[in-house]
């Protein structure tokens, strides 16, 4: 249930604070008085829209609190928790929301700052809200899907329903993808076998272009570096300046030097290593011109430029590097092997396709049946409702109509049909009912599907608008009868219905320091006679005195 409800600089509220409490309240007042505004509020606990036009002139923010019990948490509201990360002090939860005039809003729940659509879902579970004109969503196909599904004994089977046709659908989905991929394949296959020939004759590999360039390179410089060579063979053979000579005497001077000074025979080991050095660069410049003379090849510059050439000229052709051109043929020796497996793929998913429809048509089948057999006493119940809020004669029935082939909700339309009058043909519920009497279904089927309903808080928004006399007063017997299981909170315009109420709120306007402000407040004794004879219709002792009976009535009912 809701606890408290706390609302600043929202519209015509200034500070306003109110406590609810289990049961039946009521919130009466003039038009305009912002029973609206009031509804508003709540609604924006429960992940309603919200608009910056809403916070209070004058103000640059506005503020929505409230405190709810989870006296019925369910396990699909403790996952939505838990998802958000929010944890829960016992069974309170605490939700905040705030709307700045810059579009800045902010949302909380326990202090934890969640999402508008998470606070939607978890609002979802806690509150059902019906108002003015939601009676119209009867009128909708889809609604009697949905409160059919609701029925007890039907969600598990419309669960697995629901996934045997996701199953259903993924399966014909793949096989479209195929089909169409299969189609676009055949009708490319002469360009797809050329252009795999064309990539596959040049037999690339990895990181051969990189190798090629390194080696057109060598094979270029072969004169530079034979000259290079000799000039080396040259310098290090010339005896006149040569730097083994150089080295040698240097040596033996060192050598000298050391007798009188030993620490300078480091000097004569590191000329020890550069004689070697000496030594290893003669070896190698010598192999090193043989090995030029050797791999001197003339036609195999040729071949390289010829083979960069034409890796160049596909890389172009097919805007890609070397490793696109490599998955380029390894795409297209995919392609060209699907086509010759197209018969024994689409077989294979035809029967994927074949076993998912089967499946999906065992389930829908098997939830045609929970939803008939819970149907029909539904329509009972109804029906009995119907002769208590003023529709005598009347009877309701749901009316399944098969489609042939699966859809998202299941195999069949489902659709409401009433009879208005005793003898009347049973008519689709858009051609036979007016406002007033949608309303009044709308709230028979409430109180039947209240029964088994996990929603704790019901909330009608004059829900009574265009009835009055005495199916005014069994529409107040009805929200009555609601809130022996849920805490019901209705905005009502009808003595009847707020004489039933345990708690009655009178929402009234107020002018203060020159601006006018909505204000609640919570009725009871002379203060609450005065506001029913009000909704009588006068100021007067007869009013008065009608008032008080009908208080009376009701503590003598209850």
């Amino acid at each position: 249930m809701i606890r408290e409800l706390t609302v600043k600089n929202l519209a015509l509220i200034e500070d306003l604070h109110l406590d609810f409490s289990a049961g039946f309240s009521v919130f009466t007042g003039e038009t305009g008085a912002g029973k609206s505004i009031l509804i508003g509020a709540i609604g924006l606990l429960l992940g309603e829209r919200a608009s910056s036009e809403m916070v209070r002139s004058g103000s640059e923010e506005a503020e929505v609190s409230g405190v709810f019990e989870l006296d019925r948490k369910t396990g699909e509201l403790d996952r939505l928790l838990s998802e958000s990360g929010i944890a829960t002090d016992g069974d309170t939860m605490i939700v905040r929301r705030t709307l700045a005039r810059n579009g800045r809003n902010r949302i909380y729940v326990n202090q934890i700052p969640v999402p508008l659509s998470h606070l939607k879902a978890i609002g979802d579970l806690l509150v059902d809200f019906h108002g003015q004109h939601q009676h119209q969503s009867l009128l909708n196909p889809e609604s009697a899907h949905e409160i059919v599904d609701a029925l007890p004994d039907t969600a598990p089977p419309r669960a697995q329903y629901a996934q045997a046709y996701e199953t259903f659908v993924s399966a014909r989905q793949e096989l479209d993808v195929f089909s169409r991929r299969a189609t676009e394949l055949t009708q490319k296959k002469e360009l797809l076998e050329f252009q795999y020939h064309e990539i596959h004759a040049l037999r690339l590999r990895e990181g051969e272009e990189p190798a090629l360039e390194s080696e057109l390179v060598l094979l270029s410089s072969t004169a530079e570096r034979v000259q290079c060579v000799a000039d080396m063979n040259a310098i290090l053979s010339d005896e006149s300046a040569s730097p083994a000579i150089l080295l040698k005497t240097l040596r033996k001077k060192c050598e000298i030097l050391t007798k009188f000074d030993p620490p300078v025979g480091q000097w004569t080991k590191d000329l020890d290593a550069s004689l070697a050095t000496i030594a290893e660069l003669e070896r190698f410049c010598g192999s090193y011109a043989d090995a030029i003379q050797a791999n001197a090849d003339p036609g195999r510059i040729e071949q390289i430029n010829n083979r960069i050439a034409k890796i160049q000229r596909l890389k172009k052709k097919f805007q890609c590097t070397l490793p696109g051109l490599l998955a380029k043929e390894q795409q297209l020796a995919d392609d060209l092997q699907s086509l010759g497996n197209i018969d024994s793929d689409r077989s294979l998913l035809q029967k994927k396709l074949d076993s998912a429809l089967n499946a999906v048509l065992e389930k829908g089948a098997i939830l045609s049946g929970a939803r008939k057999k819970a149907t029909a006493e539904f329509d009972k119940q109804v029906s009995r409702q119907m002769e208590n809020l003023g529709l005598a004669g009347g009877k309701w029935k749901t009316v399944y109509a098969d489609l042939g082939e699966p859809a998202p909700f299941g195999m069949e339309e489902v659709e409401f049909h009433v009879q208005a009058n005793i003898g009347e043909p049973f008519l689709p519920l858009i051609k036979t009912a007016s406002g007033g009497e949608i309303s009044r279904l709308m709230l028979a089927i409430k109180t039947v599907m209240a029964r088994h309903d996990r929603i704790p808080i019901l909330i009608f928004d004059e829900i009574d608008t265009g009835i009055g006399g005495m199916i005014a007063k069994e529409v107040a017997a009805a929200l009555h009868g609601l809130s022996t299981s849920h805490q019901v909170i209705c905005i009502s315009h009808l003595h009847q219905i707020a004489s039933l109420a345990e708690h009655h709120y009178n929402v009234y306007k107020e002018t203060q320091n020159g601006r006018t402000v909505t204000r609640v407040m919570l009725l009871e004794g002379p203060e609450r006679i005065d506001e029913i004879a009000r909704m009588l219709g006068g100021d007067s002792e007869i009013a008065r005195k009608h008032a008080r009976e009908l208080l009376r009535t009701r503590t003598v009912t209850n």
